[in-house]
């Protein structure tokens, strides 16, 4: 529950603006802070294009904001900063309220770019052509650099069609993001772009970053959405589950020395296995074989190699976990995670833990690309953030606008991929990767709750304490 905990700040001096009735996010990152004063530690976040409701209370002076505080619903302070404006009609509002994330499943969409200039305002053909001469003709595509491959596992080479009128802080010729020069930046090969519209001009297609630039369509390749998704348990579905690792996983029988005899059936990858409620693998040496709760057309149990299956089962709540109280039980090995009720488990999933496996004694976590194991607390939530090993700007290299990340241990988090859906697998930098679905879920399942007009909300007494996450070998 959202707690509206009392202060009692010192009040704005006569002058002072009263609240219009909402505020406005109009620069990265309009903060949202417990009470009237800047903290480290903020409450939550804005999202740059985005409003949010202002309480019946008046402005109010407090430490760190050279204006005054407004506070916001459901709680919460925001200082009247460069970051933020009470004026609809602000400039950035026009620019970036086109660049909100927009309603489906994802908060945007996305593309991997080939190294495509990102435009404050909409270039003529003379200006495009010249500006991207040195980029080889529109639709080619570079080689990936080796750390980058996996990001281009559900990119299409596919044209991105108009769907869009020309946003209309376009079409004054003298519209644009502020500041100087035709081009903002060029987003790097494997880098991506996140974008909410798509719209044609002097006969090419154009998307509309996330940051209010222009994207030309025919320099990035669209990627397709995973619609892998976990698995509700209750009733007759329950844990132990499994699911097929591989493409054509056979199935197998036991004849009557108990060994095993390859059948006709098969299953897909990722295909969805019940097991038997004893799962020790049957079989000496290598390989070895999980009983199903599949069946042979003659009433034979179905068994599928070990090494062909990602397993999820059942695990006892750490101490830190209260009775009834939500958690997450994440396993490296296993590419799985199982969401918990106390000691019920109410949802299994694959993931994809970091490449570098099982994290080795005083091995750099960030350097091996492995999660780190051990019991943590969702700390911070945020519907989309750009990610990047590397500070500030320029940057050689980002994903944009990674859709509910979770972080339990800085720099680590639960998140959605756009980009692969290698999900059982060994895969990501050190993060838990999950696929859009289950992203959307387990952000709405877990603590803290965001507020709906916010975009990230901070593990506290107003937004919920952080769900527990235990990450395993």
């Amino acid at each position: 529950m959202i707690s509206l905990g009392a202060v009692g700040p010192a009040p704005a001096r006569a002058g002072d603006r009263a609240p219009a009735g909402r505020l406005w996010s109009v620069l990265p990152t309009t903060w949202v802070y417990r009470t009237p004063r800047r903290d480290p530690r903020p409450l939550g976040s804005l999202r740059p294009g985005t409003s949010v409701s202002l309480r019946r209370l008046p402005p109010v002076r407090g430490a760190g904001c050279a204006s005054a505080f407004y506070a916001v619903e459901p709680a919460g302070y925001v200082c009247l900063d460069q970051t933020a404006t009470l004026d609809p009609n602000h400039p950035r509002v026009r620019v970036l309220s086109d660049a909100r994330p927009v309603s489906r499943l994802l908060p945007y969409r996305y593309a991997l770019s080939n190294g495509a200039p990102a435009y404050r305002r909409l270039p003529s053909p003379s200006e495009w052509q010249e500006r991207e001469r040195a980029l080889g003709p529109p639709g080619s595509f570079g080689t990936l650099p080796f750390g980058n491959r996996g990001h281009e596992l559900l990119a299409e080479t596919r044209p991105i069609p108009a769907d869009s009128p020309v946003p209309g802080f376009l079409i004054h010729p003298t519209s644009r993001v502020s500041g100087p020069g035709l081009v903002k930046k060029v987003v790097p090969l494997g880098s991506s772009v996140a974008y909410s519209r798509a719209f044609e001009h002097e006969g090419r297609v154009w998307l509309l970053s996330s940051e209010g630039l222009i994207v030309p369509a025919d320099r990035v390749r669209p990627y397709r959405t995973s619609r892998f998704s976990g698995q509700k348990l209750g009733g007759s579905i329950g844990l132990p589950l499994a699911w097929a690792r591989v493409d054509s996983a056979r199935a197998y029988v036991l004849d009557s020395e108990g060994r095993a005899v390859e059948t006709e059936r098969s299953w897909l990858k990722h295909s969805l296995l019940r097991l038997a409620d004893r799962i020790e693998p049957v079989g000496r040496g290598r390989p070895r074989y999980l009983a199903t709760r599949e069946t042979a057309p003659d009433g034979s149990v179905l068994w599928i190699r070990e090494q062909d299956a990602r397993v999820a089962r059942r695990r006892d709540p750490p101490e830190a976990a209260k009775p009834d109280k939500r958690w997450l039980a994440a396993s490296i090995t296993q590419g799985t995670l199982v969401a918990y009720e106390g000691k019920t488990p109410v949802f299994a999933t694959l993931v994809a833990p970091g490449a570098g496996g099982v994290p080795r004694p005083g091995a750099d976590l960030v350097k091996m690309s492995t999660t780190p194991i051990g019991t943590f607390r969702i700390t911070y939530k945020i519907r989309a953030t750009t990610m990047s090993p590397e500070v500030g700007d320029p940057r050689d290299f980002w994903l944009a606008e990674v859709p509910y990340t979770q972080y339990f241990s800085m720099p680590f988090a639960l998140h959605t991929s756009y980009w692969h859906e290698s999900f059982g697998e060994w895969m990501s930098a050190g993060c838990i990767n999950v696929s859009p679905e289950d992203g959307r879920w387990l952000f709405d399942w877990t603590l803290p709750q965001v507020p709906a007009e916010w975009n990230g909300a901070a593990s506290a007494p107003e937004t919920g304490t952080g769900t527990i996450v235990v990450v395993a070998r």
